[in-house]
């Protein structure tokens, strides 16, 4: 401990000194911070940094009298914690761990020792922080990495719920066409049923009129039956996605149908685009894995692609293919034929916050979302190959089955290709 380099003799001098001029080093340390770190002025009352260095001046003196490092290393976990989520520099927590040294040092201008114990005695303080400061450093920074994860979580979710929500809003508008159509035939129905029931009413029907009737409400009804169906449809079609999402399980499923189910759900963000999609799926591939993964995996791609990959008014092409890779294993590939990535873009697709559309509504994470999700919740790999002029291939490879536990454990992930 810091506290066996001083002599006996020292050692006395430095419990007697710290005894009895406690109130003055503690003052002393204060004035020292405050007038040091620009970020406290005006933000913290000069009372309650006091009592953060009276509580430092407790953590160092059992450090250096009885080498007890337990209340240092507590007060360096309140500390930390205080400032984990807070706006100050990590260069005034440092000072702040350097108060008591300050204080000390200023109180043994005015003190009556020789010059080799004073030397002891600072050598000994300067020991002593270096050693908080190594041990403030280590905590500090897994609080500051935990805060920093939390938050990117937070993100996250964030951007999956504002994806399905631009499918709600999406989804809503589709069915607005089908449910109009359905309202409007309807509307007709009834009106050519009160024109018929006037007619009979007053003696006028006539046989061409009913046939004319008949022959328009057949028509009125499977209008109205097909439009609805097809909303039907679309509502089902978002409603599995929105569940598959939101809740993680497991199950087996034909990747090919759920993959086409998925992308009929997609419709609305591209449907009024010059922008199509072409398909080449393997429908026989069955897998067990969390189909939530895969819808938001193709969620992210498409929208991705329609938002990055192409100039305006040009029209391009999102080719999605699945194909097995050996018998374990299956390969899904959204490829596109735009812009395509530079070397840099590259680089750094998979990281969270890069876009290339800064400013304009892109918010970085969505590529990052693919990636977490293709390594931890499918068990995959993922890469990247473009080029600019040449489009931009993102090909994902999935285990068909779930991995055993010990060898999930070690699984490994790429990120874009070298």
């Amino acid at each position: 401990m810091p506290g066996s380099t001083l002599t006996p003799a020292a050692l006395d001098r430095l419990r007697e000194l710290l005894d009895r001029r406690r109130a003055a080093i503690v003052d002393a340390g204060t004035d020292w911070i405050t007038a040091q770190s620009l970020d406290l002025q005006g933000r913290r009352p000069r009372a309650e940094t006091r009592m953060l260095v009276d509580r430092e001046f407790d953590a160092y003196r059992a450090l250096l009298i009885d080498g007890d490092p337990t209340i240092r290393d507590a007060f360096v976990e309140f500390t930390t914690t205080l400032r984990a989520t807070a706006e100050f520099r990590i260069s005034t927590l440092l000072r702040g761990f350097l108060c008591f040294r300050r204080g000390v040092e200023a109180i043994l201008e005015s003190e009556a020792l020789d010059a080799e114990a004073r030397l002891e005695i600072i050598r000994a303080l300067d020991e002593a922080y270096f050693d908080t400061a190594f041990v403030m450093a280590d905590v500090y920074a897994a609080k500051l990495l935990e805060v920093l994860q939390r938050t990117q979580e937070q993100l996250m979710q964030r951007e999956k719920l504002a994806a399905l929500g631009g499918l709600v809003a999406g989804v809503a508008h589709e069915i607005n066409t089908p449910m109009g159509v359905a309202v409007t035939a309807a509307s007709l129905l009834r009106d050519r049923l009160r024109g018929l029931a006037a007619d009979f009413e007053g003696g006028q029907l006539r046989k061409r009129a009913l046939g004319d009737f008949l022959r328009d409400a057949d028509e009125a009804a499977a209008l109205t039956l097909g439009n609805l169906e097809r909303a039907s449809e679309l509502v089902a079609s978002f409603k599995q996605v929105a569940v598959d999402q939101s809740h993680a399980s497991r199950r087996r499923l034909r990747l090919g149908p759920y993959i086409r189910e998925t992308l009929a759900s997609l419709t609305p963000l591209y449907k009024r685009t010059p922008h199509r999609l072409a398909l080449a799926l393997d429908d026989a591939i069955e897998a067990e894995l969390d189909p939530g993964a895969i819808s938001q995996i193709l969620t992210n791609l498409i929208q991705n692609a329609l938002s990055h990959a192409f100039d305006d008014a040009q029209a391009g092409t999102i080719t999605i293919t699945l194909a097995r890779v050996g018998d374990q294993r299956a390969a899904l590939t959204v490829a596109d034929d735009g812009r395509g990535l530079s070397p840099e873009e590259r680089r750094r697709i998979f990281e969270p916050f890069f876009t290339t559309r800064r400013g304009s509504g892109g918010s970085g994470l969505g590529m990052h979302i693919v990636h977490n999700l293709v390594s931890e919740a499918l068990g995959g790999v993922i890469r990247v190959d473009s080029a600019p002029g040449e489009g931009t291939a993102v090909r994902i490879e999935i285990p068909l089955a779930p991995a055993p536990a010990s060898a999930s454990a070690s699984a490994s992930t790429s990120g874009p290709a070298a």
